[in-house]
Order: structure tokens, then C-alpha cells, then sequence
């Protein structure tokens, strides 16, 4: 008759079933193309900003990543960066060499300040998992976690989101974090925010706040557990 065994220190700890259930080193709030040619007012030229959004979203995420990481959690700033030469044939079809967010403009730099300790990496598609430094970081730091934040809604957030799914990470989408241009808030980026709602509610959440009042409350009920 096998008896069980009580577990001891060296036991490998059990895997995490929710993203809650993970101490906040173990989770990165990842900053989605908050850059210039999607975020500052300027990028519209003349005409009226269509990005007012955006650019708010931007300074709300940033503070949010503050706190996150004075709790413990690690910050990644992706940029997407139009680099013909890192294009395939096919993907150079569709572009123009002064694009959005081209190489070394204006446009291309990050639109916030990135919080003291976060990392930067560069990605030359929309989806950030084709990314190796962000794969690389994600992979160095232990992250088995993701705060998903960043525009456009329906494509580069669009794409981290599935990526980390497919790749089975636990994450979260706080509606507050993610925007897309102003024209889609009724169309395309309601469509994007309906389909995590009724597809991913599990994933989803309205304020990013409940996130750090939990993370806040561990720290006080476990000192030193981040």
C-alpha cells in the first residue's frame, strides 16, 4: 500500500493555475508600441489628433508600470520599428520606406518616458512573439505571467494577446491599458474589446487597479514575498 509522501522544501513548487496565483517577479507588464506615430498628437499633423486615446492610455499604462514594478514585477517596452532590410519579400510588397514608425524618424521613439528598470526591445513586425528580445526576455527573467497593455487595439494588442495564449502563458488585458485610434471606439476597437470580453472574460479585466490592489494586498498579508 503506497503511503503518501509530505512534501519538503525541495519539492518543485506547484504550477500556478491563474495568474493571480503568481508573486509579481514572476509576471511582466508588457508595453505594446505606446510610441510617437500612434500616441502624440503631433503625429496628425494639421489636422484634429485621432489618437487622443491613445495618448491617454500611454500615460495611464506608464503609471500603472510604475507601481507594478515598485510591487515587484518586471517592465518591457516594445517597439515596432519599419526596417525594410528585416523584411522578407512578400512583407516589403506591402510597405513604404517612410511608413509608420520607420527607422530612426521621430515617430519610431516611445511616446512615455520607460519607468526606471524596464527593459526595451525592438520588434520589426505587429506581433511581438516574432520578437527574439522579447522572447528573450521573457525567457531570461522567469516570466510565466503578462499584463498586456498597448495600442492598436486591433492588431499589435490583438496579436500579444493570442501569442501568449497559444504559447500558454497566464495574462491579463485590463480595458483601461489598451486603445486604439479614436475613429474604431465604436467599430473596430469595440470589436476587438468585445471579443476578449466574451471570448477571454477570464483574461479581462475593466481597471488595471484590481491588479495592483491584489498585489498589494499579498504583499501586506506575506512581506517579502515579491
Amino acid at each position: 500500500m503506497d503511503v503518501a509522501r509530505e512534501p519538503t522544501a525541495c519539492d518543485a513548487p506547484e504550477p500556478a493555475r491563474s495568474f493571480f496565483d503568481l508573486l509579481p517577479d514572476r509576471v511582466a507588464v508588457a508595453m505594446v508600441d505606446f510610441q510617437n506615430d500612434f500616441c502624440s498628437p503631433k503625429a496628425c499633423g494639421a489636422g484634429p489628433a485621432t489618437n487622443t486615446h491613445n495618448a491617454e492610455t500611454a500615460q495611464r499604462a506608464n503609471i500603472f508600470a510604475s507601481h507594478a514594478a515598485g510591487l515587484g514585477a518586471h517592465v518591457v517596452y516594445t517597439r515596432q520599428i519599419l526596417d525594410l532590410s528585416r523584411l522578407d519579400e512578400r512583407q516589403r510588397r506591402w510597405e513604404q520606406p517612410g511608413g509608420l514608425c520607420a527607422a530612426g524618424t521621430w515617430g519610431a521613439e516611445l511616446f512615455v518616458a520607460p519607468v526606471p528598470g524596464a527593459d526595451v526591445v525592438v520588434k520589426y513586425r505587429f506581433d511581438c512573439w516574432q520578437s527574439p528580445s522579447f522572447a528573450g526576455f521573457l525567457e531570461g527573467n522567469d516570466i510565466d505571467g503578462l499584463v498586456i497593455c498597448g495600442v492598436e487595439l486591433v492588431c499589435c494588442v490583438l496579436y500579444a494577446v493570442l501569442g501568449a495564449a497559444e504559447r500558454g502563458y497566464h495574462y491579463l488585458v485590463p480595458q483601461d491599458l489598451v486603445s486604439g485610434q479614436d475613429p474604431g471606439d465604436e467599430t473596430d476597437n469595440k470589436a476587438v474589446r468585445d471579443y476578449f470580453r466574451l471570448n477571454r472574460p477570464e483574461h479581462t479585466i475593466e481597471s488595471s487597479g484590481e491588479i495592483l490592489t491584489h498585489w498589494r494586498a499579498r504583499a501586506e498579508l506575506s512581506p517579502g514575498a515579491s
